[in-house]
């Protein structure tokens, strides 16, 4: 009896390091976003704006059409594609999300914006969602189906929580430290997939399908402008550098390939 036990001692001890360790190698993969030390929100006198496009360059890829393997008359009905690289007519990137990597003091957060990620036809929309810190984010269930969501934090509490087909709406709590952009999946539907970042001001903005981006109402100065995109990387160890007049624009393109 002590043999059994001590051997299933040792297979538990081997499947937590196993776990561990392939968890501490999908951390690895994926690139982070660069926050300031400390942020001070406030009233923004003259600021100008930061524009521009983001488009993909090299051999695409054809876009993947992911097998639905539950619940087909929701998640069936129509084809569902592999979102971690959209790429639109010229070549636009969508998806990207670019920001202000040294910014320390600017407008606050619009609290009129819509926080929300919903769950559609078997499908996260959007893909890719910035919260503020301490925000109430709010999972919604279009489909008539169960849904469970899975938020693979590291730094903040995970969530993991089952949606069911008659719970519309499903707020969570707001998370306490920047971090991200994080993995969120559906673990009855594995195909389903998004990012979620959690910043602590508001100067970030995610591409749309032509690519474009802005960022409004950014003080007068000088800033690193950074990028993250799932499927090309970040510029976090060599951003731009970009230069805001009072109550100008300024204008900065992005061209990226496959990691």
């Amino acid at each position: 009896m002590k043999t059994y036990l001590l051997a299933g001692v040792a297979l538990l001890l081997a499947c937590c390091y196993v776990g561990n360790a392939f968890a501490a190698d999908s951390d690895a993969e994926v690139e982070m976003l660069v926050f300031p030390k400390s942020y001070a929100a406030g009233s923004v006198s003259g600021g100008g704006t930061i524009s521009g496009v983001v488009t993909f360059e090299g051999d695409l890829p054809e876009m993947k059409v992911l097998e639905i393997t539950k619940d087909q008359a929701v998640c069936g009905a129509t084809d569902k594609y592999d979102e971690s690289l959209v790429v639109g007519e010229g070549n636009a990137l969508k998806n990207t999300i670019v920001y202000l990597i040294d910014v320390s003091k600017g407008k606050d957060f619009d609290k009129a914006t819509k926080l929300e990620i919903d769950q559609k036809g078997c499908k996260f929309s959007p893909h890719v969602q910035i919260v503020p810190v301490g925000a109430r984010l709010t999972m919604l269930n279009t489909d008539k189906v169960n849904h469970n969501v899975h938020i693979f934090s590291s730094i903040n509490k995970p969530v993991n929580k089952q949606q069911t087909k008659n719970r519309r709406k499903m707020p969570l709590a707001g998370v306490k430290k920047a971090e991200g952009p994080v993995s969120v999946k559906c673990d009855i539907h594995g195909w389903m997939s998004a990012w979620i970042a959690y910043v602590p001001h508001p100067y970030f903005a995610v591409t749309n399908e032509k690519g474009e981006f802005t960022l409004e109402d950014v003080p007068a100065g000088t800033y690193k402008l950074g990028y993250w995109h799932e499927a090309c990387g970040t510029n976090s160890s060599s951003p731009a550098s970009v230069t805001v007049e009072a109550g100008g624009a300024a204008t900065q393109n992005f061209t990226l390939k496959l990691k």
